[in-house]
């Protein structure tokens, strides 16, 4: 006779075997590995391992059969108990997305689990906007070699960020993504990072590149994107690709969150595509007037 888990009765969630039914096609037998405290919380639809398994399972294909390894179930169910971000909980259901297999044995995900979890939230806001910008640069573009785009410098505008992406207060914009930028950099997310005020920008790159930056800007931030930064991003999506991938315009890169905190696409700027800039005309010294006549 099958026992039904004590959780299960006691929580009085009658719609427990439905989810549970869900969790067992997308997990497969990892579910049954899985504890007592991770079961209660698939669940629970207010819960955050819900929340991520539930954008999980919108991200993989489950009509067809599959499994996820259980270390990677397991590793992306102990960090989604504490994924109240947006952006965590994104990115953490698309590390388990990515890791459905048929064999169900590739725990490739682990590691870029790990890398997650290393993250904060304003790393992982600042990554989706960075990749974002360089995926409407990029896509639709035949390439024959990825150094034809990682090797191009991105410009993105600070106003663009935090209209688009970030939201965050305008006195602490700047340290906040300074400080995730860096973070971006040191885990090899994207290299050759700059960032300063649009005075700075025009001031010091301006003449010496001969381009002219946007308007509406107070100021950008700049990188060059990398294929680590880029396999990410379409791990956070549920694709288990390599970076040139990030052309494929088939390729469907939707945010599985709450429609109302959805990220827009954020403009990219390559230095090449900029405008030239505009030199003042010359000002010519005025002759003296001729001498009065007496």
């Amino acid at each position: 006779m099958r026992v039904t888990d004590p959780f299960i009765i006691a929580g009085g969630i009658a719609s427990a075997p439905l989810v549970l039914d869900a969790a067992k096609r997308l997990l497969g037998p990892s579910l049954d590995m899985l504890g007592d405290g991770i079961k209660s919380g698939l669940v629970n639809r207010k819960s955050n391992v819900h929340k991520v398994a539930e954008r999980a399972d919108a991200k993989a294909d489950t009509s067809q059969p599959g499994a996820i390894p259980p270390r990677v179930a397991s590793e992306v169910f102990d960090k989604a108990q504490w994924a109240e971000d947006e952006f965590v909980a994104e990115y953490l259901s698309g590390m388990l997305a990515s890791a459905r297999t048929l064999a169900g044995i590739d725990d490739s995900a682990v590691s870029w689990t790990a890398l997650v979890g290393r993250l904060s939230s304003d790393q992982l806001r600042l990554h989706y906007a960075l990749y974002s910008a360089v995926r409407g640069k990029v896509v639709g573009q035949k390439v024959e070699n990825l150094s034809d785009w990682e090797s191009k410098p991105v410009f993105v505008g600070y106003m663009d960020l935090i209209t688009k992406v970030l939201a965050w207060d305008g006195d602490t914009f700047q340290a906040r993504v300074i400080e995730a930028g860096v973070g971006l950099e040191r885990e090899g997310l994207i290299d050759t990072l700059a960032h300063g005020s649009t005075g700075f920008w025009e001031k010091h790159w301006s003449p010496r590149s001969g381009k002219a930056l946007p308007d509406d800007q107070f100021g950008f931030l700049m990188f060059q994107p990398t294929s680590a930064g880029a396999m990410l991003f379409l791990r956070a999506h549920g694709h288990k690709l390599d970076a040139g991938k990030l052309t494929d315009v088939d390729l469907t890169l939707e945010f599985a969150g709450d429609p109302n905190q959805a990220p827009l696409p954020v403009p990219g700027y390559w230095a090449d595509d900029l405008p030239v800039l505009q030199q003042p005309s010359p000002v010519h010294e005025q002759e003296d007037p001729p001498p009065a006549k007496g």
